[in-house]
């Protein structure tokens, strides 16, 4: 049971009946301020109806009703019932009162309700009704009375009407004047609703939204491998799929998601645009370097490796080739380019494998053409420059992040790059990117190549064990993408900055439950290595070079620092600091 209900039902024990306020207590909206609702609708209309709010409030000697409002000349064509209906599509519970509020009915307590608000109660009552709230024995609204908690006013009216003595009453509200010294003002006992008002303080109305919806869903809930999902991928896969959706349309071409690394975005693209016909791409740089090789295109073939120190047996293995013997151990820097003459060379030497008719025919049954929209997570577009090699086309690349590499490969814009990072947030996104790629792929073997059964092509993977934790966090952002498309926010556009936020967050300052969820996930970079594993202290201590070693190994560096000491420090600059000598 979350702390917040707790103390609602240690502190209700001695009272006969709980009241409680309605807004920011009973129920959340799904912005981070009240004129929040008005500017989804427009700088024009959120103008105009602030105005007419005021000028309603500084007529009249009580409180005023939502016809009052809209009776001012400067709301002259809107309609009422319009704000009403984007109410009721804004709230959500309050969940731990709401869960509170439920055990004290099974108790047997009186529960009522109590807001200063403009609205008509038909309205308040219809939006407790929606967010559960079906067991209230009756409500009190200030634009039905005309009169308001703050005075007492209202208060006085309650304990009227229900027979109720002050004494016998709790109640709980959010706002220490209209609540608890309102509540005061009446004789009546209140508990003020602790509340970190999330996002607040953001500048923009798109954050604010962000962090009011997040906070909506997943207050006292326990941190898992799920609400990771929701709240750090979530808003990356709605903004990044609003862009391809726009970006597609400007460009025209089909749309292609790559596997693996484009699994969650096809799905949420799918959540998001039902109506919209995509294809999934199941190739990978593997599974063209045979291809590669037999047609002796070995500058794209050199592209197509890892970036990395790697054997000679194992650049063979990568092209399905046989490599000679005394080859077999030498090791070449790929990493830097260094030994890429050499590389070159020892590719012309290989002999091609047989086989790689099945690769060019499954390139041919999905009918790439010139303008097709390929997407990708992005960095220098290798697999784009492949694919336009291959099929002898030109591509639209739309890539998560992207490099300098871009503009050289693609010119005229045939590349572009959702997540435009700013200078002093790109090592966090570059350190973090393993672990993102790692995130959102399908939890599947890399594709090797393509088998032939019974005239039908199916894909050949790597061996590879599934973890749980990538299926949940999965279905927690897919539950944030299905969320916000339901909720009244959908028509509202995520910009990169801020769907990136919460993952750089993540990267550069991850949370204890993070660490402990996420730290021994493996990722796939030329080989397969930890994201944050740690040792033992007391090995690390006998022996020195062992955590050496570990965090060179690790692929999210910050992750295994912080894990390794988890003290208030610096971990970012730790790691850049670090990161000069380090040579893994």
């Amino acid at each position: 049971m979350n702390d917040v209900t707790e103390k609602i039902l240690r502190k209700a024990a001695p009272y006969r009946a709980v009241a409680l306020d309605v807004f920011d207590t009973l129920l959340k909206r799904d912005v981070g301020r009240p004129a929040d609702l008005f500017l989804l609708r427009g700088g024009t209309f959120a103008n105009a109806r602030r105005q007419a709010e005021m000028q309603a409030r500084a007529e009249a000697e009580r409180e005023v009703t939502l016809a009052e409002i809209y009776a001012r000349p400067c709301m002259a064509g809107y309609d009422p019932a319009e704000e009403c209906a984007q109410e009721l599509a804004a709230v959500v519970p309050n969940l731990p009162v709401r869960e509170a509020v439920r055990a004290l009915h099974a108790q047997g307590k009186k529960l009522y309700y109590i807001s200063d608000m403009y609205l008509p109660s038909e309205q308040v009552a219809a939006m407790l009704r929606r967010c559960g709230y079906d067991m209230l024995d009756g409500g009190f609204v200030s634009s039905a009375y005309g009169v308001q908690k703050r005075s007492g006013a209202l208060f006085r009216r309650f304990l009227h009407d229900t027979g109720l003595k002050a004494q016998e009453v709790l109640f709980i509200g959010d706002d220490w004047r209209a609540d608890v010294a309102g509540a005061a003002l009446a004789g009546i006992r209140a508990w003020h609703l602790p509340g970190n008002d999330p996002g607040k303080r953001e500048e923009d109305l798109t954050s604010r939204a962000l962090a009011a919806f997040c906070a909506n869903r997943l207050s006292g809930k326990p941190q898992t491998a799920e609400t990771i999902g929701f709240s750090v991928l979530g808003p990356l896969m709605v903004g990044f799929c609003q862009w391809l959706h726009s970006s597609t349309a400007q460009c025209g071409g089909r749309l292609f998601f790559l596997a693996r690394d484009m699994y969650l975005v096809q799905k949420a693209y799918r959540l998001l645009y039902p109506e919209e016909k995509t294809g999934y791409l199941e190739v990978s740089r593997r599974s063209l370097c045979p291809v590669l090789l037999e047609k002796q295109m070995f500058p794209q073939l050199l592209a197509a490796l890892p970036r990395q120190h790697l054997t000679g047996r194992q650049i063979a293995a990568y092209c399905d080739a046989r490599c000679q013997t005394e080859d077999a151990g030498r090791v070449f820097d790929l990493k830097t380019g260094r030994d890429a003459r050499q590389a070159g060379k020892f590719l012309k030497a290989l002999q091609p494998a047989p086989g790689t008719a099945l690769t060019q025919e499954y390139l041919r049954q999905q009918g790439l053409r010139d303008g097709d929209c390929l997407v990708d997570i992005g960095s220098g577009g290798t697999t784009q420059m492949l694919l336009e090699a291959l099929c002898h086309i030109r591509l639209q690349g739309l890539q998560l992040s992207g490099d300098s590499r871009l503009k050289e490969r693609f010119p005229e814009g045939r590349a572009q790059v959702y997540l435009d990072i700013s200078e002093e947030n790109r090592p966090t996104y570059w350190a973090g990117q393993p672990m993102l790629e790692r995130l959102i792929s399908q939890d599947t073997g890399a594709t090797l190549g393509y088998v032939n059964e019974a005239g039908t092509l199916r894909v050949r993977r790597a061996a590879h064990d599934p973890d749980a934790r990538i299926e949940q966090l999965q279905r927690g952002a897919l539950a944030f993408v299905q969320a916000w498309k339901d909720s009244v926010l959908a028509a509202v556009t995520i910009p990169a900055p801020q769907a990136a936020a919460p993952f750089l967050r993540l990267a550069a300052k991850p949370r204890k439950a993070e660490l402990e969820i996420l730290g021994n996930l493996t990722v796939e970079d030329g080989g397969t290595y930890p994201l944050a594993a740690v040792g033992a202290k007391s090995a690390y201590l006998r022996n020195p070079g062992r955590a050496v070693r570990d965090f060179k190994l690790a692929r999210w560096k910050v992750g295994f620092l912080k894990r390794l000491l988890p003290l208030p420090l610096p971990y970012g600059r730790l790691y850049a600091a670090v990161k000069r000598n380090d040579k893994g």
